[in-house]
């Protein structure tokens, strides 16, 4: 059965797949930073490296990727992101789109040199999710997870505050979730820790389509609630130099034994 992660939601019912609802809004978030994909493509081993981006969402390393010359397959279970990505590749870009889970892709064994999640763990089963990494990647494959956090500057430190007042749920997760699907998909490997940041203005239309991007904001506030967000969020850009997007990201990649 077609089945999304630990909440067991079926590919086909697209209603109940929040991110079909977000697509738009995901269009405005800002890009990975350079060193990021750079590190990606070393870690894939260069041009020609075959690269499956498990929850690719809108396609912000997905396309990069291909732009350095990974062939990449976007794995996405959202199927209004897929079309957006689809969408954006420009000329000459070649990515496979595949509707499909991280839990159950329907890729063939043993068919890439780079394994990633990006932004998505959080929304896998880490076991099942593992299990189909260490199915997918070649004998000496590596697996790749990118876990994001907010910096701590004056405008991300109190918007944290105002989504925390807004949705008492709006907190850091625990990075457990990745240690447990890389021991899956690499058994016996200790897992190599690496940090980037991610910083980029947000004008007054970005602003906005970027907070209802985040899952514990736009989809899960009543409007009178997240339009209260907003207008504290403007106000914050204000009085703190401006509006931008500062995330610390953890990259933690494992290569397979062979």
């Amino acid at each position: 059965m077609d089945v999304v992660g630990r909440r067991s939601v079926s590919l086909s019912d697209e209603d109940r797949w929040v991110f079909n609802r977000l697509a738009q809004d995901y269009l405005a978030r800002p890009p990975y930073p350079d060193a990021l994909v750079d590190r990606l493509v070393a870690l894939a081993g260069g041009p020609g490296a075959r690269v499956a981006d498990l929850g690719a969402g809108m396609g912000h390393l997905a396309l990069p990727l291909a732009v350095r010359g990974l062939s990449v397959t976007a794995v996405e279970p959202a199927r209004a992101m897929l079309s957006a990505l689809e969408a954006r590749r420009g000329p000459g870009i070649s990515i496979v789109a595949v509707h499909a889970s991280a839990e159950a892709t329907g890729l063939s064994a043993t068919s890439f040199d780079l394994l990633l999640l990006a932004d998505a763990v959080q929304w896998v089963d880490p076991e099942l999710a593992g299990r189909e990494a260490a199915r997918l990647l070649a004998g000496t494959g590596t697996l790749a997870v990118v876990e994001t956090s907010f910096a701590c500057t004056p405008f991300m430190d109190g918007l944290a505050s105002l989504l925390a007042r807004e949705n008492p749920k709006a907190r850091q997760r625990p990075p457990g979730a990745a240690r447990q699907l890389l021991a899956h998909a690499a058994p016996g490997v200790r897992p190599t820790e690496e940090t980037f940041q991610q910083d980029a203005p947000l004008d007054d239309a970005a602003l906005p389509a970027v907070l209802r991007s985040l899952s514990y904001a736009g989809p899960a506030l009543a409007l009178g609630a997240l339009e209260s967000l907003l207008a504290a969020a403007r106000s914050l850009a204000r009085t703190s130099g401006g509006a931008r997007f500062c995330r610390d990201l953890t990259l933690r990649w494992a290569a397979r034994r062979p």
